[in-house]
């Protein structure tokens, strides 16, 4: 079995991949990593022994196009979805399952290639802030936030549905349209 593990961000994004992928290899499955092509994450997964197939661009590249050209998160969102499609994509070749993790809009597209691959698909989440839970609240975003009052939680996790749809709905949805899947 070859599994994709998949993420973009930082290196409390790529580590929890490496040990995972070589837990994997000690239970006989093959892992590959699809992460930034940052030095530092190539030395992790290289100590790690787990193989690296680098994101559409190391991370510290993508914070300094970001500073150069600053945008807001959709248009953000919108310039990495397509490009890690192709950089998870051509990541997945063999693959029988791929898990990911990271920021949205390549965790979805992770989730477009394994629809498109017809391979299973997992989420993995390292932080439970961004998890629904009765227990706390939702992380507002940038420019959505909370109405003052509202402090029931089922109300504010539905708030954040609205917030995420809001902010990376056209971005996904476009994506998949433009590779035959339907719209979510």
């Amino acid at each position: 079995m070859r599994v994709l593990l998949s993420t973009y961000g930082s290196r409390g994004d790529v580590e929890p991949l490496a040990g995972l992928g070589t837990a994997l290899q000690a239970l006989g499955a093959e892992a590959v990593v699809s992460a930034p092509g940052d030095q530092e994450f190539v030395d992790l997964l290289d100590r790690a022994g787990v193989e690296l197939a680098p994101a559409f661009m190391p991370v510290r590249d993508w914070i300094d196009s970001a500073k150069r050209a600053p945008a807001d998160i959709p248009t953000y969102g919108m310039r990495m979805i397509g490009a890690q499609y192709e950089a998870i994509g051509a990541a997945a070749a063999g693959c029988d399952a791929i898990v990911a993790s990271g920021l949205m809009p390549s965790a979805a597209a992770a989730q477009c290639v394994a629809e498109k691959m017809g391979v299973p698909y997992f989420h993995v989440s390292f932080c439970p802030l961004f998890l629904p839970s009765h227990h706390h609240k939702p992380h507002p975003y940038p420019g959505h936030p909370f109405p003052p009052g509202v402090t029931d939680l089922r109300a504010l996790w539905d708030l954040n549905i609205q917030h995420m749809h809001a902010l990376f709905g056209g971005t996904v949805n476009t994506q998949r349209a433009s590779i035959g899947l339907p719209t979510v």
